[in-house]
């Protein structure tokens, strides 16, 4: 007889196959070999064949009445999850992983660990050796500081798509969407007093991590990114924090910087870059171009320095002190193969997939870049008379343009050299 584990594997890798076709595949199993019995698996098979066909048939039937479903209230979500289904099914996390020297690891408990191995690294870098430079010091921005307001919890819960991932607290999005006014008002009170206090519950600060294929070799964790499933109530706290400040942070942000600002993106920058150098041969004028990313850089920041560029840049102590209690004491789970690592404590870096690390990056961007041009006499290339490019910025992706190949080396020397004052690094080129 086929176990209940087998059948449930059986039934869950192929959706579409009906408990009426495992019986006739389990009748067909029990046959007594020979050839007095050929007659008799030859019905079954018949059987089987016919209603394995109609199964499936029922199944993109029932598919395709769902599809059209989801895109007739036009719930697209939905619509690219069904169609997703009917494809290869892929894991999500990769199974052919590998030590650092390359060994496949054959056992799941292993690979596990060798995940937490790998992110405890990626999220514990050395602190950062060089001081800051001296920079102004801009003044405090004039911007809300008083209690939360109910019209800003209920705006900060509605923005959000469903269907969001949820932690190991078991509060999803939807939690809050559906909760009503009563749970609303509750919760503002609660970060209210958050907010007052300066403060942050202990709980806010855990998360689960979850592998994000990048390109490469798949069984090199190296090249696998790690996505921080945080809190809702945090995230919520931390949209508020970005609402408050974003209209006087883009007044302030280097127009060169299109990465997570409203109305701007990478289309737009390539773009130029694009017109850029097709003025340019029209003109016949040398043209460098240098496309720089930096290595692990939301993991690589450091804290402490990173507290220091929010200051300089004039952001308010209540907002850089909230800021500090997020993102310290972060205690973080290894999600994979449906399984829960054990806790690691991570040191550095500002986590990928919370709502304020972006906001926070571009700082460390837009000092690493003002300090770089202003140390040295880089002119750029020119476009119009008087109009000059040096560089263009879409988050962490830095692009840098001259005339001068000599020219260029030195700017590249320089960035490189001042990353590190951020705790941050280039991968070798």
């Amino acid at each position: 007889m086929i176990s209940i584990k087998d059948l449930n594997q059986h039934v869950k890798n192929n959706q579409w196959i009906s408990m009426a076709s495992v019986d006739l595949i389990e009748a067909r199993r029990l046959i007594p070999s020979g050839c007095e019995h050929v007659d008799e698996r030859r019905v079954i098979r018949h059987k089987l064949t016919k209603s394995l066909r109609n199964d499936r048939e029922q199944w993109w039937v029932t598919k395709a009445k769902e599809m059209e479903k989801a895109a007739a209230i036009g719930n697209t979500r939905q619509l690219f999850k069904l169609i997703k289904e009917t494809g290869v099914k892929k894991s999500s996390v990769s199974e052919t992983i590998s030590e650092k020297d390359g060994t496949l690891i054959s056992s799941q408990s292993r690979r596990l660990e060798r995940w937490a191995e790998h992110f405890k690294e990626q999220f514990s870098w050395p602190s950062a050796t060089l001081k800051l430079p001296t920079i102004s010091r801009q003044p405090e921005w004039k911007v809300h500081l008083g209690p939360l307001t109910l019209i800003e919890v209920e705006k900060a819960i509605a923005n959000p798509r469903r269907g969001k991932a949820s932690v190991s607290d078991g509060l999803s999005l939807e939690v809050f969407k559906d909760g009503g006014p009563t749970l609303t008002t509750r919760l503002t009170d609660i970060l209210t007093k958050f907010w007052e206090l300066d403060i942050i519950p202990s709980d806010w600060c855990r998360s689960l991590i979850v592998s994000v294929y990048k390109k490469g070799s798949k069984s090199s964790c190296d090249n696998h990114k790690g996505i921080s499933l945080t809190n809702i109530v945090s995230k919520i706290l931390a949209s508020i924090i970005i609402k408050r400040l974003t209209a006087t942070r883009d007044l302030q942000i280097r127009e060169n910087q299109a990465g997570f600002r409203p109305g701007r993106g990478f289309i737009g920058q390539i773009t130029t870059i694009r017109q850029v150098l097709e003025h340019r041969h029209i003109f016949r004028r040398p043209t460098i171009v240098v496309f720089l990313d930096l290595k692990a850089a939301f993991d690589s920041v450091d804290c402490e320095v990173l507290r220091q560029c929010l200051s300089l840049k004039g952001l308010p102590q209540k907002n850089i002190k909230l800021a500090k209690a997020l993102y310290s004491n972060t205690i973080s789970r290894v999600r994979a193969y449906g399984e829960l690592s054990s806790e690691l404590v991570t040191s550095s870096g500002v986590r990928q997939g919370f709502p304020l690390s972006p906001f926070l990056f571009n700082f460390i961007v837009d000092i690493l870049l003002e300090i770089t041009l202003s140390s040295s006499d880089f002119s750029g290339i020119d476009l119009l008379p008087g109009d000059t490019l040096i560089d263009l910025e879409y988050a962490d992706d830095i692009v840098l343009f001259d005339e001068d190949s000599d020219t260029m080396q030195n700017l590249l020397t320089v960035i490189n050299s001042n990353a590190s004052i951020f705790g941050m690094r280039f991968p070798p080129m």
